[in-house]
């Protein structure tokens, strides 16, 4: 029998010794390697779609950041979806915490768009709290 691989542990790389954070290119290097090979071309063409050409998607020319958040979905099965919606003023979140029942089960949606470059990785930090004193901090890094 093989062993079940922990979903937790396979999320949380950031200390998981095996995990190597990948070199980071810019899109013009990604698309200048192996230029000569016509199926890698393709390839990357399908991949990156505009970009491939060279050019830049920009979602938000005022914004430099490559990461832009844009909400955060709470989902617990039994009630409606709650969101939160990132891309306005982030001090008025405080105001609006998530309250989440001990011992559910619930799943966390981040949508996000990625501008300028291509995003190697992410790192997701959740803080709870039960009353005003801080429960646990949990630590997420994904990367593709």
């Amino acid at each position: 029998m093989s062993e079940e691989t922990d979903p937790e542990e396979v999320l949380n790389l950031e200390n998981n010794p095996e995990f190597q954070v990948p070199a980071e290119k810019t899109m013009s290097e990604i698309i200048a390697a192996d230029a000569e090979d016509e199926s890698l071309k393709k390839y990357k063409a399908t991949l990156l779609g505009e970009s491939a050409t060279g050019k830049a998607i920009i979602i938000d020319e005022k914004d430099q950041r490559k990461v832009i958040p844009k909400s955060l979905v709470l989902k617990v099965e039994g009630r409606e979806n709650v969101e939160l919606d990132l891309t306005g003023n982030l001090s008025t979140l405080a105001s609006h915490p998530f309250i989440i029942k001990e011992g559910c089960m619930y799943r966390l949606q981040v949508n996000f768009w990625v501008q300028r470059e291509i995003v190697a990785g992410l790192k997701y930090i959740q803080t709870t709290f039960r009353r005003a004193l801080k429960g646990n901090e949990k630590t997420n890094c994904v990367q593709n």
